[in-house]
This record gives C-alpha cells, sequence and structure tokens, in this order.
C-alpha cells in the first residue's frame, strides 16, 4: 500500500525522510531485428519486474512480502517505491525498455483488503541527451521521431549535454571526433544517474564509440553491476564490478530462479546495506548496528538534537571552552561557504551543525579535563606546602582554608570522572566524526549535480580500522540521500516547451536540465578548491601554532623544573653544611615546601599540555591540512635562510628562536595572533581547473574547431576533486577516532 509522506512541521530542524529509490541506466542496440526483438522483450520484463518486486518488498507499509523489512527501512519515508529507468531516449532497446517499465505491475501479498490503496511501485522514465533535444530528435530516424516525442513528454527530467552534432557528407575528422565525445559523454553521464546497469546487445558484433559494449566495460569501472542481456541467444548474466566481462560471458547462462535471486540480492545490498552481510550473532557487529540505527535515529528523529543540550549550562560551557582556546592560535581569515544547492542544503545543514555541537563538547569535554586536574594537583600540592609550613601552630584560617581546598577537589575528581564517562558513554567524538564525514561528502554534492553527475565517488577507508565498520551506517545515509534526491528537483532544471517533431503542436518536457561547463568549473576553482585550500592553510596554520605552543611551554617549563629543582637540593646542601646566615634560616624554611609545591604542580602542567596535544591531534592534523594545501593549492613559495656555522650561533639562533616563540604564545593567549601571508594559488587541482576553464573559453570562442561535449571534462574534474576529498574525511574520520581520557 502506498502510503504518503508524512510532512516535515513547519521550523523543525529534522530533514525530511528519504524516499525509497534504484535508479536503473539502460544501454541497448538500437538496431533490433524481429527475432532479437521478441526475445529480449519479456527478457527486459522479468528483470525490470524483479526489480521492481524487491524493491516494493524494502519498502515500508507496502503489502510485498510484508513484515520482512530490513531494519533500515524503518528509516524511508513511508511512501510508494520508486523504479527510475534512465535511457538515451534512442530507438531499438531504449524504446522497448520505455515501453515495458509501462507495464511493470507487482502483485500484494495475498489476503490484501482490495479497498486499500494497491499501488505497490511507481516507475518513472528519464533520459540523458548527448546534444540539445531538437538537434537529437532531428538525429534519430524519421520514423521513431513521434515516439520520440511521446517518450520525450513521459520523462520526468531531461539531461541535455554540450556535444555538438554533425554528419557531412563526405564526413570530417572533425565530426567524427565530435559526435564520438558527444555519445562517450552521454554513456558516462547515464552511468552517473545510475545504481545498476541494465545492458542489451550481441558480444560478438564490434562496439562503437559510446555503445554498448563501451558502457558497460566503463561501468564495470566505474563499480556499477550490470545485468547483461545476450539477445543473440536470449540468456541473462549478472556481471559484478570486480568480474571481467568476457570471463562472465564465457561461463553458462545461470537459470532463471538463480538471477533473479541474485538480483533481487543486488537490490538488497544497494538499498538497505549496512544490515546486509552483519551477523546479529556477532557481538562486535550488533554493537556497531545499534551504534548506526542510533546515529540514524538522531539525525531523522530526534527535533531536540542539538538544541536541548545546546540550553544546558554545562553543555554551553564546554564548548565555548575549546572555541576560546582554539580561538587563540587562529589566524588569518575564514573560508567562504560553499554556494548552497537546493534540496541537498537542508540535509549538510543538519550535519554540520551536529557535527559542530558534537565535536565542541569532546573537546571541551578533554580540554575541561586537563585544565581541571591541574587545578586538584596545585590545590593538593598547595595544601601540603601551608602544612610543611605551620607544623606546629597553623593560623586560624588554615583548618578552614585545606578543608575548602579538600572540598574542591573532590568536586573537581567528581566532575572529571562524570565528564569523562558521559563522553564516552555518549560517543561525542564518534558522533562528531561522523557527521563531520557525512557533511563532507554531502559538500561534494553542492558541485557534482551542477554538472550533472548524481553518482558521488566512494569513500575507501582502511579496511583493517573499526571505524569502516561503524561508518557503513553514514555511507548507507548518504547514498539513499543521493538515490532519493532527482535532477528533476534542482533550481535549475526548468520546464520547457518544443515543436512537434511535425511542426503541428508542442511537446511539454516536465524538467530539462542543460549543465554549463563553464560555470561549474568556474565553481569548484573558485568556491570549492580555492576556498578549501583557504581553510586548511588557515587549519595547518591553527594546529601548527597550538602545537608549536605547547611543545614550547613544555620546554620552558621542563627547564623552570629543572631549576626549581635544582635551587631546593642548593637550599639543602647549604643547610647540611652551614653555608646560610642564621637571619637565612626561617626563609629557607618557608621556601622548601613551596619549591616542591612548584615542582609537584609544573610536571602535572607539562603532563596535562601533552595530554591536550594527543587528544587534539594537532600535529598531524597540521600536517594533513599542509598537505591538502598543498594538493589544492599547490607548493608556496619558501625563503630558504643560510644555516648557521659556528657553535655559539646555533645556541644564539635557538635562543632568538625560543624567545620569539614565547612571544607568539604570548600574543596568541592574548588574542592578538600575527598576520599571515596571503595565500598563493599556483598548482595542484586550483590550477588543473584553472586550465580547463581557459580551455574551455578559448573553445567556445572558436566554434569552427570547437569539439564540444566539455560537461564530460567537467564531470572528470569534479569528480577528481571529490574523490580527493572524500578520501581525506574518510582518513581523517579514522586518525581521530578515539575516547576521552582520564587525566586521573
Amino acid at each position: 500500500m502506498s502510503v504518503p509522506p508524512t510532512p516535515t512541521p513547519a521550523g523543525s530542524p529534522l530533514p525530511p525522510r528519504p524516499r525509497l529509490v534504484l535508479r536503473v541506466g539502460f544501454a541497448g542496440r538500437k538496431d533490433l531485428s524481429t527475432d532479437e526483438r521478441v526475445r529480449l522483450e519479456p527478457l527486459l520484463q522479468e528483470v525490470l519486474s524483479t526489480l521492481g518486486h524487491r524493491l516494493a518488498a524494502m519498502a515500508p507499509g507496502v503489502p510485498v512480502e510484508a513484515g520482512r523489512e530490513p531494519q533500515t527501512s524503518a528509516f524511508y519515508a513511508r511512501q510508494c517505491p520508486l523504479l527510475r529507468l534512465v535511457t538515451g531516449l534512442c530507438e531499438g532497446a531504449d524504446a522497448l525498455a520505455a515501453q515495458v517499465l509501462e507495464r511493470v505491475r507487482i502483485s500484494p501479498d495475498s489476503g490484501t483488503p482490495g479497498k486499500q490503496d494497491t499501488r505497490r511501485l511507481e516507475t518513472e522514465l528519464a533520459a540523458v541527451l548527448p546534444f540539445d533535444v531538437v538537434t537529437y530528435r532531428q538525429s534519430r530516424p524519421l520514423t521513431f521521431q513521434a515516439e520520440f516525442d511521446r517518450q520525450l513528454s513521459r520523462c520526468a527530467w531531461i539531461l541535455a549535454l554540450d556535444g555538438i552534432y554533425e554528419k557531412p557528407d563526405p564526413d570530417t575528422a572533425l565530426a567524427k571526433s565530435r559526435r564520438a565525445r558527444a555519445y562517450r559523454a552521454q554513456s558516462s553521464f547515464i552511468l552517473r544517474q545510475s545504481d545498476l546497469l541494465v545492458a542489451a546487445a550481441n558480444p560478438d558484433e564490434p562496439g562503437r564509440a559510446g555503445g554498448t559494449l563501451e558502457t558497460v566495460r566503463a561501468a564495470l569501472a566505474f563499480e556499477l553491476p550490470v545485468v547483461f542481456i545476450h539477445i543473440g541467444n536470449g540468456s541473462v548474466h549478472l556481471v559484478a564490478p570486480d568480474d571481467d566481462l568476457d570471463s562472465a560471458l564465457a561461463r553458462p547462462a545461470p537459470a532463471t530462479a538463480q538471477w533473479q535471486r541474485s538480483l533481487g540480492d543486488w537490490v538488497t545490498q544497494l538499498t538497505a546495506d549496512p544490515d546486509s552481510g552483519l551477523d546479529p550473532g556477532e557481538a562486535q557487529h550488533g554493537s556497531d548496528r545499534k551504534h548506526g540505527e542510533a546515529m540514524l535515529k538522531e539525525f531523522l528523529n530526534d527535533a531536540t538534537r542539538p538544541s536541548q543540550d545546546a540550553r544546558r549550562i554545562a553543555a554551553r560551557f564546554r564548548k565555548q571552552a575549546w572555541t576560546w582556546f582554539e580561538t587563540r592560535f587562529r589566524s588569518g581569515p575564514g573560508a567562504k561557504n560553499d554556494p548552497k544547492l537546493k534540496p541537498y542544503d537542508v540535509y549538510r545543514s543538519r550535519a554540520t551543525e551536529l557535527n559542530y555541537h558534537y565535536a565542541g563538547l569532546y573537546r571541551g569535554a578533554f580540554l575541561l579535563n586537563y585544565a581541571f586536574a591541574i587545578v586538584a594537583v596545585a590545590l593538593a600540592a598547595v595544601s601540603l606546602a601551608l602544612l610543611a609550613t605551620a607544623v606546629h601552630a597553623g593560623p586560624d584560617w588554615l583548618m578552614p582554608t585545606l578543608l575548602t581546598f579538600a572540598t574542591v577537589k573532590l568536586g573537581i575528581l567528581i566532575f572529571i570522572s562524570r565528564n569523562t564517562r558521559r563522553a564516552n558513554r555518549e560517543e561525542w567524538n564518534d558522533r562528531a566524526v561522523n557527521y563531520r564525514y557525512l557533511a563532507e561528502r554531502l559538500r561534494g554534492m553542492y558541485y557534482l549535480p551542477r554538472v550533472g553527475s548524481q553518482q558521488p565517488p566512494t569513500a575507501a577507508p582502511p579496511q583493517f580500522a573499526s571505524r569502516a565498520v561503524r561508518q557503513s551506517a553514514v555511507d548507507w545515509l548518504f547514498e539513499t540521500l543521493v538515490r532519493a534526491i532527482s535532477p528533476a528537483d534542482l533550481p535549475d532544471a526548468q520546464p520547457r516547451v518544443i515543436t512537434a517533431h511535425n511542426g503541428i503542436g508542442t511537446v511539454q518536457v516536465k524538467k530539462l536540465f542543460c549543465p554549463q561547463p563553464a560555470a561549474v568549473v568556474a565553481a569548484v576553482r573558485d568556491a570549492w578548491v580555492g576556498e578549501q585550500a583557504r581553510y586548511h592553510d588557515r587549519n595547518a596554520r591553527t594546529m601548527h601554532a597550538l602545537d608549536h605552543a605547547v611543545e614550547n611551554a613544555t620546554v620552558c617549563l621542563g627547564f623552570t623544573v629543572i631549576f626549581v629543582v635544582a635551587l631546593d637540593i642548593l637550599i639543602l646542601f647549604s643547610e647540611l653544611l652551614h653555608w646560610l646566615p642564621n637571619a637565612w634560616e626561617p626563609g629557607t624554611k618557608l621556601a622548601t615546601p613551596w619549591l616542591i609545591c612548584i615542582s609537584a604542580v609544573l610536571p602535572a602542567i607539562m603532563a596535562a599540555l601533552n595530554g591536550i596535544r594527543f587528544q587534539s591531534e594537532c600535529q598531524r592534523l597540521a600536517e594533513r591540512s599542509a598537505v591538502m594545501r598543498i594538493m589544492l593549492a599547490g607548493r608556496q613559495t619558501v625563503v630558504r635562510r643560510p644555516e648557521p656555522v659556528s657553535f655559539g650561533w646555533k645556541c644564539c639562533q635557538k635562543i632568538k628562536v625560543h624567545l620569539g616563540t614565547t612571544w607568539h604564545v604570548i600574543r596568541h593567549l592574548c588574542g592578538r595572533p600575527p598576520a599571515p601571508k596571503g595565500l598563493e594559488y599556483a598548482g595542484g587541482r586550483w590550477q588543473l581547473a584553472d586550465e580547463l576553464a581557459r580551455r574551455i573559453t578559448a573553445a567556445q570562442c572558436q566554434p569552427a574547431s570547437d569539439p564540444g561535449s566539455w560537461s564530460h571534462d567537467a564531470l572528470r574534474l569534479t569528480e577528481r576533486v571529490a574523490t580527493d576529498f572524500v578520501q581525506e574525511a574518510a582518513e581523517w574520520s579514522v586518525l581521530y577516532s578515539k575516547e576521552v581520557s582520564d587525566p586521573g
């Protein structure tokens, strides 16, 4: 039964739940004989019906295998699932597949009341065209143009690329190159709109540029599974991404029941991960699944987070503590926000808000732990010093003071214990890492759909890290959101009206989206690569300043401890050998306990600073941001200074460095960091984007030699940048996964 989606209340911080959608790309031979058409039509019916039946069985509230839905189905919108077929809108197999899609019907479970809405599955046709709509229609045979217009009006959306079509007589090399580029671009963009590919071809016949066999091999390289229908003998082969096409087709064709069962398993794996493959009997997998479910429930269901926590004084105090500390070392202008893209912005805003919330709680928790640990040690040392200075008869205020100190120490220890247990029990760091990873993956969807891609690159985290399993819930949510958002939902997709093929009447195009490669490349270069390079430059400076400040502070404190201990030893020797005048004896006895107090407190401060350095991972984060800055913007100009030669000169230089660092630390703590040099864009991904933008502009200024299909080049660049960021986010999430440590 199809249940309308529950609307999100106005003003609610929760984004709408995603719809269960499966996107099926199609590539098939355009010249079909009568026998091939007869063999292909029932096979297409079986393939699409199998996909639709399993999809309906995965959806919540649909009476198909009801009660057997996986746990992740609870996070889908209670709405009829959607099976989308994306074709090239060509004659032959494409047209046949679109006609078969209209006849796909899914039967409900027996006993379903007839009065209820019995729609189990909605189907949708969409298309990717290599040229503009009119040009592409004119390139098709006259006998197909009427059917083309009919299917064009059925399509929920059309993606029209910027290819150039010309077929002069005699043909020219430039015209052939333009058509080949356009058809290959069409093939690539069909794959970027698909979760799996259904292909209908005869592998014994030679392929063409952008043809079915070339598309199948590109799909396998793109890690998409392929349902290959052999139109020569009527067999169906399932080819997984890690299979070789020729080897898979050489094996005996599986029986109908076998490939239908395997195809259903593919749908389950695509739409129900991370449930599939996890054994609930294993304790580790069970805890990982609970962790993933808690994250999904919070993201989609819990409207009280983070607003409820933000109202608590303790939560605000933790976040403000880290913000104050981190801003002491921040320098330089921040990066501008990415240009938002609806409807992805609501999901990314939610992920970013939760990431900042939990990251602030986690960092503030360990910072306060170490800060209060220093206070507790200092109070204990001062208490001992006061007792030592008043052994025989203390003043009246001594005992109340010691009692106050003891009470404060007890309160601090209780706070540290509860703070640590709560941070680890509620998994503040894991949640912060999850939401940061999700937000970074969604950042790419501000740019990829603009070029016509709804299939972002996959992340490859270290496979032997526990984070790789826990992160699967985040990946599932991200991929589900991407599948649920249609190109028709993008603001640049607009309805169009074109003249019919015969010049009589019009054809209503529901949504037409035409990517602008020059604008996309400029946005990737300036708003994505440029601003993220600025962010990583600032973050590298901040983390390096924090690491450098902590390192130098511990060095200075170490020398101070050595000096204090040496002074205490000197006083003891002087008293033992009676070197000091009698008038100094009361002063030395008074100084000794306080020197011991100082020598106890300073190592505690050093240990706390090193704990903050370890917990914040400032050194490795500084290095990673520096590497990302180089990858994005190229290497910066560095002025090399000559190395000092003499030992005395080296010592003077070291003293100068330590004094300079101390001064910088003081300025940081006072909130007056030195102004950094501006960021130079001298290479890296920025240079690649800039060179491509120049090539597109130059080609469009010379139409006679323009090869066209620049959307494909813009796609490759955008995917390359997206891959860099998704790998960085995946590796960062493994690096920064840790619990709050107890400084006691």
